[in-house]
């Protein structure tokens, strides 16, 4: 998701002190759907988020307001081009696993290295200085023309200035920090509904069984882009994401170039219709998308395809940034098996912020986002008298940061008592997330609707294993003991009849 101004409180409630929101409710032990279902029937409502409500209520009577997101994948239509065994080597390259031995070296022995027209920043201090100096080190460069090309301007294309604020504060108006406890039952009853589909199976593939389907449904429900159906919505976003952030190749541009023609006619007859409802006085949800419009009243600069182009933004990395995330965590646990039951035993205890913990510490290991790219102006790094020339692209890595061991001691080691303060997982300064906030919520919850499974394993062989498609997890399959789940999600529904 994507970025907010630092000098103003973080959008979509970030950080409030270490555990942040308050949680809505405290769960009863037992299986994780019952706890999350426990959850919203005794969190207080907020004075936001009216299609959010709506949606929670309907499914928490077993009316879900738009289906099931039934387990699926969304892949892309025949005949558009596929990634080259090329294309998989480089993404290979650009893992964790791989860039984590490289950095422990860099940091020692080259902590600012120059790579021809590129500057690989590695060391903890360093990293932050380049992201909090925003004037020093921009983002217009990197980020704006393939952003322009494909979805259009956005403030995260867009450096310090009157357009930053302007159009910054227009997205913290649609979509403010209230919100928060609204999207966390929003999430908290989608993760309950996909995770009662598995039970009979006992088997769940974390990504496109949950955490993908889930971050849809956040993007239709709270955001307003349904899509014409979710598997279409999943597939425009990760196209769209691919080729505005991570891929420039012959091949992410043209399924870019097929997929705005679909997406971009479909986002504009939507923000016509809301409009046109919204001028005749008819019902509208309350989403951010209709909000983004009836600001457009007040703001002559708001029209249609500023709408768009916002709201596009927002959702662009809405859908892959959470999946990524809450699958890599998922990985990362189950290789650990202390560290798997402490979250488990947290989400069963319905502790949010301490599965928050255990999820930020994995994630360390397995960062969705492990370099981030600024241009630099002509300034020194982290009080070097050595400027790093003007135009060169300067690429920090936070994976590097997050194994600093003077900011992280004892790296190695798996710590969920670490300070969330000093994670870089959803970067740092004027361009920190923008959807930090709702991260903050929706990827601790489902990561506790995975580990909270009773007897929670890899399934066997291959399939236990995460795939990718290219940058993006593409499944990861689990086991689980379905039937104590089942009896534990039937008890609890009795005890909550009674």
């Amino acid at each position: 998701m994507l970025p907010g101004p630092a000098s103003t409180p973080e959008p979509y409630g970030a950080p409030q002190g270490a555990g942040g929101p308050e949680p809505v409710g405290r769960a009863r032990r037992g299986w994780p759907g019952s706890s999350r279902l426990g959850w919203i029937g005794c969190a207080q409502g907020s004075s936001r988020g009216g299609a959010v409500e709506e949606h929670v209520n309907r499914v928490a009577g077993g009316r879900s307001s738009t289906g099931v997101y039934p387990p699926s994948v969304a892949p892309l239509p025949p005949g558009w081009p596929r990634r080259s065994g090329r294309d998989r080597l480089v993404d290979w390259l650009a893992r964790p696993v791989v860039l984590r031995p490289v950095f422990s070296v860099l940091r020692q022995v080259a902590p600012v290295l120059t790579l021809g027209r590129r500057v690989i920043v590695s060391r903890h201090a360093d990293v932050v200085d380049v992201l909090r100096r925003d004037q020093d080190f921009t983002v217009a460069e990197v980020n704006a023309p393939s952003m322009n090309r494909w979805s259009g301007p956005f403030i995260l294309g867009t450096d310090r200035g009157e357009t930053y604020d302007r159009e910054a504060a227009v997205l913290r108006r649609a979509a403010p920090t209230e919100d928060l406890p609204s999207v966390r039952r929003l999430v908290a009853a989608t993760a309950n509904e996909l995770v009662a589909t598995a039970l009979p199976t006992g088997r769940l593939d974390v990504v496109n069984g949950l955490a993908r389907p889930a971050a849809a449904r956040t993007v239709a429900t709270y955001f307003g882009v349904p899509g014409p159906d979710p598997a279409t919505l999943m597939r425009w976003m990760r196209a769209l994401f691919d080729a505005v952030f991570l891929d420039s190749s012959p091949r992410a541009n043209k399924v870019a170039e097929r997929t705005v023609a679909e997406q971009r006619p479909y986002m504009e007859q939507l923000i016509r219709s809301r409009r046109a409802a919204l001028d005749a006085g008819e019902p509208v949800p309350d989403d951010v998308l209709t909000r983004l419009v009836a600001m457009g009243r007040d703001e002559p600069w708001l029209d249609d395809d500023a709408v768009r182009r916002s709201i596009n933004g927002v959702i662009v990395g809405a859908v892959d940034t959470t999946s990524k995330s809450v699958a890599q965590v998922v990985d990362e646990l189950l290789r650990r098996p202390m560290a798997l039951d402490g979250a488990r035993r947290a989400a069963l205890d319905g502790n949010l912020d301490l599965v928050r913990a255990y999820a930020w510490e994995a994630l360390r290991f397995l960062p969705h986002a492990p370099l981030l790219q600024r241009a630099s102006r002509g300034a020194p790094v982290g009080g070097r008298t050595k400027p790093v020339p003007a135009g060169k692209v300067v690429l920090v890595s936070v994976l590097s940061a997050m194994f600093d061991p003077v900011a992280f001691p004892h790296p190695r080691g798996f710590r969920p008592d670490r300070p969330e303060e000093g994670y870089l997982h959803f970067g740092h300064g004027m361009h920190t997330c923008f959807g930090l906030g709702v991260n903050r919520v929706q990827i601790p919850e489902l990561v506790a609707a995975v580990v909270a499974l009773p007897g929670l394993r890899r399934a066997p062989g291959g399939e236990g294993k995460l795939v990718f498609d290219g940058p993006f997890p593409d499944r990861l399959l689990v086991e689980f003991d379905a039937a104590d789940a089942g009896l534990a999600a039937a008890a609890d529904q009795e005890g909550a009849v009674r």
